[in-house]
Formats: structure tokens, sequence, C-alpha cells
């Protein structure tokens, strides 16, 4: 019977490109326009909260990628990591880190600013940066003992839908392998996808590969188009709250061959953190 991790690292990874500063909805009268970009920093405002109430000894770190400016320890371009004084860069979540960050929107375009991160005649790519930042971030800790997460949140389905050729074969090859190094070494890389007013998020562009998704998989992981932006934390709610494995089984068919089953609790109790 395995431990269960008993804590939780999770990284907030925000496309902060121009798309994400677009209407999130077809406008209505009297009805005041929203991004996607505002909507998700409310969101995560919300989830940081319930995180101090109920898993009080998780910690977070919050990191933009597609910005003008840069900010984090590999000096990797168009990659923010936010932060306040007083604080590690993955660290528990605290009121002032809430209270800043809930009003990031007001000067983000002076001081981080926002920008298209992957463009025709450049090799740079900052989702690959995005995600290296994220997995060195999450360095510290055992995966036996701590659940490591990336979660990202864009509104953009074909990152490298802007250029051709091999450049683009290239770089889709080596964010893929990005991801799945991270996996390999026991992280989760997690998607909230984002629809825009004139389409849907189409996950077989590039996501469901970037994750690991297969088939009927790929369906289901996009919320319809049905639910509105105002359930996005609840939708995040529910991606942080995971399925907790119980125990492995491990069977043994011959002397070199073994299957390994997880099983999980699919209902169990919960109770408020202590501060």
């Amino acid at each position: 019977q395995e431990r269960e991790a008993n804590k939780e690292m999770v990284v907030y990874l925000i496309d902060a490109s121009p798309r994400m500063f677009t209407p999130a909805n077809a406008a209505k009268p009297d009805e005041k326009q929203e991004t996607h970009f505002h909507t998700i920093v409310n969101c995560i405002t919300q989830s940081l909260k319930m995180q101090i109430i109920g898993r009080s000894r998780d910690e977070v770190a919050i990191c933009f990628f597609n910005t003008k400016e840069k900010k984090n320890l590999q000096e990797l371009a168009g990659v923010y990591v936010y932060n306040v004084t007083e604080r590690e860069q993955l660290d528990r979540p605290d009121a002032r880190l809430i209270k800043e960050f809930s009003c990031v929107e007001d000067s983000f375009m002076n001081n981080i600013g926002s920008r298209y991160g992957i463009t025709s005649g450049s090799r740079e790519n900052t989702l690959y940066n995005a995600l290296w930042v994220a997995q060195a971030l999450l360095r510290k800790g055992s995966v036996k003992t701590v659940s490591k997460r990336i979660l990202i949140f864009t509104n953009e389905d074909d990152p490298f839908g802007g250029i051709t050729g091999a450049a683009k074969t290239d770089m889709i090859r080596t964010t893929i392998q990005r991801a799945k190094d991270a996996q390999d070494l026991g992280l989760s890389i997690e998607l909230l996808p984002l629809s825009r007013p004139d389409e849907d998020f189409n996950m077989s562009l590039f996501y469901a590969d970037l994750i690991g998704l297969e088939g009927d998989e790929v369906v289901q992981y996009v919320p319809s188009a049905g639910e509105k932006l105002e359930d996005m934390t609840d939708q995040l709610r529910k991606r942080m709250m995971k399925k907790r494995k119980v125990k492995t089984l491990s069977f043994a068919i011959t002397n070199d061959v073994c299957i390994e089953v997880n099983t999980y609790a699919l209902i169990r109790p919960t109770a408020p953190g202590m501060l």
C-alpha cells in the first residue's frame, strides 16, 4: 500500500498573449465585456482563498507566459514568474499574494506586458520556456510524498499556427518532449481550455498530444459550449480536487511480466485544514 501524497505543489501557467485580452463572450446589451484574462485571475484568486482554508500546507506559484518582460531564474524570454516580497516563488499562498494578484490586471500592460510568443521568422518558443520554468519551480520535494501539478490556462488551441514547415514541426516536437520529460518525473500537466466567442477550443490541434489524451478523452476534456465563463471557478475546483490513490496492486503474469493497477477512493470525507 502506497502512502498518499500529503501535500500538493501547483504552478499556474497563464497565457498572457493579446488574444487573452479580447472579449470572452458575444456582446449583449447592458452587459459588461469581460476578457479571458480577467476571468482566469478571478478564478485563481478564489481558488487561493479556498486553499488557505482547506489545504493550508499546499504551495503554489503563478507564472505568465507570452509576456514582454521576463522574470525567471533561467532568464528565458516571454516568461514572468509573479510573486510578492518576503515569499518564495513556490510557497504557501498568503493574504498579500491574493490581494496583489487580484489587482494584477490594472498594471499588467505597464509592468509585464503582452505579446504573441511564437511568431513566423523567430525560433523563440515561449510555451516550451514556460514548461521549463514550471518544471524547475517544482523541483523541490519528492513525488512520493508531494503531488506536483502544472495547470495551463489559454484560449489559443493552436499556439504554432503562425509558423510553417520544418520550424513548426521541430517546435511542436520539442515542446511535447519537454512536457513528456516533466511527466516522466512525476509531474501532472493539465489544461483549462477557454473557447472564444466565434469558435470552440480544438484540443486535437496540439494540446491533446501535449497532455497525453487519446480517443474519447479528447471530447470529454473540453467543457461543453453551454458552460458559461462564470463556471470556470467550479471547473478549476474540480480539477484541483484529485482522485486520491488508495493502493497499488501488482499482478505477476510471469517472472518477467507484471501488471500494476492503481485503486482510487471515489468518495471520501474532507475537512477544513488547520491554519
